[in-house]
C-alpha cells in the first residue's frame, strides 16, 4: 500500500513534481493542511486533507469539500505536527510506503523534523522517502538496499541517530567494504552511481541516502 503526503514547505518545480506524483500511481493521497495549496496547483484532489486548517487557502475547504475529499480537522493546540498525523492515518491505512512531498525548504525547524520522521517511520515497518523534482532521500536501517537511477547520479550517505558499522557501497565511485561512517560525517558525501542501480548495506546502524537526480 502506497501513500503520499503532501505537506506544506517548497515545491520548486510544479510540473516535474505532479509527474513524479502520477507515475507512483498512489493508493491514497493525504494533503498536509497547507499542502493542499501546492495539490490545487498541480491539479491532484487528495483522498484526506488533515491538520488545523490554518494553513489551507479558505477558498479551497469548499472547493475540496464539493470533490467529496474526507476532512479531519485537528485543534491548533495539539502536541502532533500536521505531519505526524497524516503519518498516524497512514499507519490506519495498512501502508507499506510513505512518500513525503513538499517536506522540505521553508522553515527549517519543520525541514529537521519532517527528516527526523522518517526513523519514526522506518520504526512503525513502514518505509519512508522524501521526493522533490531534485531529489529522494531513503533511510536504511540494519539492511541493505539495491538503489535505483542512473549512472551519474550524486549519492550521499549521511548517518543519523549515531555511527553506522559495517558500511559497504559498490557501483559507485568512491565503494566502501565494511567501513564505519560516523555520525553525520562527510565521508560519504557526493558519492556517484557508475550503473544504473547500486548496493548500500549497513550492518549495524541508520543512515539517509541522498539521491540527486538533476543536477
Amino acid at each position: 500500500m502506497k501513500v503520499c503526503i503532501v505537506l506544506n514547505g517548497e515545491i520548486k518545480n510544479y510540473q516535474k513534481t505532479k509527474e513524479i506524483i502520477l507515475k507512483e500511481k498512489y493508493d491514497y493521497i493525504i494533503g498536509a493542511d497547507g499542502g493542499c495549496n501546492h495539490l490545487y496547483k498541480m491539479n491532484i484532489i487528495p483522498n484526506y486533507i488533515i491538520g488545523d486548517l490554518d494553513s489551507i487557502n479558505e477558498e479551497l475547504i469548499s472547493y475540496y469539500k464539493n470533490k467529496n475529499v474526507i476532512f479531519e480537522k485537528y485543534p491548533t493546540h495539539k502536541d502532533e505536527t500536521d505531519s505526524e498525523i497524516c503519518i498516524y492515518l497512514a499507519k490506519k491505512l495498512n501502508a507499506t510506503k510513505v512518500d513525503f512531498i513538499g517536506a522540505l525548504g521553508g522553515r527549517i525547524d519543520h525541514t529537521l523534523a519532517n527528516i527526523g520522521l522518517m526513523n519514526y517511520v522506518k520504526n512503525m515497518d513502514i518505509n519512508p522517502r522524501i521526493l522533490t523534482s531534485e531529489e529522494e532521500i531513503l533511510i536504511v536501517k540494519n539492511e541493505k538496499i539495491t538503489l535505483k537511477g542512473n549512472k551519474g547520479d550524486t549519492v550521499s550517505f549521511i548517518s543519523i541517530v549515531g555511527d553506522s558499522n559495517g558500511v559497504t557501497l559498490e557501483d559507485m565511485e568512491y565503494p566502501l567494504n565494511n567501513a564505519k561512517v560516523g555520525y553525520l560525517s562527510s565521508l560519504g558525501i557526493s558519492n556517484v552511481m557508475v550503473k544504473d542501480e547500486c548496493i548500500v548495506k549497513v550492518e549495524d546502524g541508520c543512515a539517509l541516502i541522498i539521491r540527486n537526480f538533476n543536477i
